[in-house]
């Protein structure tokens, strides 16, 4: 049953300081409003409602009266010295805008400047209050991004709303992605190392790309001597607009798993999922676009694979782990494999392999066949014993019998060749025996999850610098560095906008 609040305990709300009568009132109020709706017998969660409208309009007068008892504290000498400069306090109050949790709470504050027109060099209450280079709080960029990497802005923005009363506009919050995002690319290359003692003996880099819908004035240009197609009805799965390729790539680790080439068989082909496989440790994603930065073009592919090249070097700095590069067959994403991080075995992803012998299957057989399944289990059982060149001369051979008509003849060919070329990936009976993953879902589940499910939502297309903002700032929420990534972003920040912080009182107070 709901107590009344003692008359001790109304008579301490009464004693504190003035500057928070107005919250303690208000706090109050809603201790009286739910003490009635106890005596109504109201719905809880009409009590909870009512409790949380009450609770946002007492934290904004708290944090007020919080910000005007810090002024309080400051001394107000008309002329300081700073970095060898004499600085004057500007005769009018400037008002600073802020927008904290609870709502707008701006407020005026002394600056300090050469002259009226010069910068503001020295704001003692904001560097007191440690007050961000945004109008808006710490705490609401972190609780917006938390929506706005998952969700649209419109969206995020119809979600704080409905939450805390008011939200930021839908361009507060684009720019609120912008600045971030400017944080995520140092605090990519100055995140500290996973712990040594969590990770597992096989480390694994992988790579693969995505296509994001593009705006036209972003899409990838089309070579000017081909003749621009007539436009014709979409098939089944394609989508309207030009997509530019996000490259994604990713590190862990996993204990090594050996298994039987059976193992694998009923895996891919009777979907039998293997129950006791571990799991990958300390995964780190990052996606990137290839875009402009600073009048230079950065090569997204290049990008990932020198942050891959750096992770593994920053676990493995004295090169004695086994490191396993999965990936598909790209030439490009395998010749900056061997480029960057060339100690690693490569290994190409045997899903990836499983697609083609499909295709192969059909040249065959009729699609949906017991006859092109059959197929599949047969040369995949030889591929997964190490049998590769058996497999490419024994479908040649079939080929030559079965008089194939020329395009079907020429599919075969493309397959084969493919295999031939990457046929130092496909000893699949030494990673089997040795405990090595040979399948890339890690990073054909990022590109669907990290890119995929914000980039495509319904209608969206996007400009360069947009997109790389929410892949870069949501990379780090699903690798759930959020929260020391907000640490380290105020950290740095601080540090630049508030330098003479810890000197605030001997500036102050040597000029009185």
């Amino acid at each position: 049953m709901f107590q009344c609040p003692t008359t001790g305990a109304r008579a301490m709300i009464i004693e504190i300081e003035d500057r928070f009568c107005k919250a303690a009132k208000l706090f109050s109020r809603m201790l009286s409003k739910v003490q009635l709706a106890a005596k109504r017998g109201d719905a809880v969660h009409e009590v909870e409602e009512m409790t949380w409208g009450e609770l946002i309009e007492t934290g904004r007068e708290t944090i007020a009266a919080f910000i005007e008892e810090q002024e309080e504290e400051l001394p107000r000498p008309e002329v300081i010295e700073h970095e060898g400069k004499q600085l004057q306090r500007l005769p009018e109050r400037r008002v600073r805008p802020y927008v904290s949790a609870f709502g707008p709470t701006p407020f005026a504050r002394d600056v300090y400047a050469t002259r009226e027109t010069q910068r503001q060099e020295v704001v003692p209450l904001d560097a007191k209050l440690g007050m961000p280079e945004s109008d808006t709080s710490y705490l609401l960029q972190k609780w917006s991004g938390t929506q706005f990497v998952k969700e649209s802005y419109a969206e995020s923005r119809l979600t704080l709303q409905s939450i805390l009363g008011f939200a930021p506009s839908v361009n507060c919050l684009e720019d609120m992605a912008a600045q971030a995002s400017a944080d995520a690319e140092v605090y990519f290359d100055q995140q500290a190392a996973v712990d040594a003692t969590t990770e597992a003996e096989i480390l694994v880099a992988t790579s693969d790309c995505k296509g994001v819908p593009m705006r036209k004035v972003d899409a990838p240009r089309k070579k000017p001597d081909k003749e621009v197609p007539r436009r014709k009805r979409l098939k089944k799965g394609e989508k309207n607009g030009q997509k530019r390729m996000a490259c994604v790539g990713g590190v862990y680790s996993v204990a090594p798993f050996r298994r039987t080439v059976e193992d694998v068989l009923n895996e891919i082909l009777r979907k039998e999922k293997q129950q006791q496989r571990p799991l990958p440790q300390n995964k780190r994603l990052r996606a990137v676009l290839t875009r402009e930065v600073d009048g230079t073009e950065v090569n997204a592919k290049d990008a990932v694979f020198d942050w891959l090249a750096a992770e593994l070097r920053q676990r493995d700095p004295h090169a004695q782990r086994t490191v396993i590069a999965v990936m598909d067959g790209e030439t490009k994403l395998r010749d900056l494999q061997e480029l960057k991080i060339g100690r690693a075995i490569g290994i190409l992803d045997i899903w990836h392999v499983t697609e083609y012998l499909w295709e192969l299957a059909y040249c065959f057989h009729r699609e949906g066949s017991d006859e092109a399944e059959a197929f599949v289990g047969t040369y995949l059982r030889k591929l997964l014993e190490g049998k590769v060149n058996r497999v490419i001369g024994g479908i040649r051979q079939m080929a030559t019998k079965r008089k194939l008509s020329e395009p079907k003849w020429e599919k075969v060919e493309d397959c084969l060749t493919y295999f031939a070329a990457r046929a130092d990936y496909m000893k699949y009976d030494e990673y089997l025996a040795a405990g090595y993953p040979i399948g890339s879902g890690v990073v054909e589940g990022a590109c669907r999850h990290l890119v995929k499910d914000r980039m495509e939502q319904a209608g969206m297309r996007w400009r360069i610098a947009g997109a790389q903002a929410i892949l870069s700032l949501r990379a780090i929420y699903v690798n759930d560095d959020w929260e020391a990534f907000h640490a380290h972003r105020i950290h740095t920040e601080q540090r630049k906008l508030h330098p003479y912080k810890k000197r605030l009182h001997t500036i102050l107070n040597c000029a009185t």
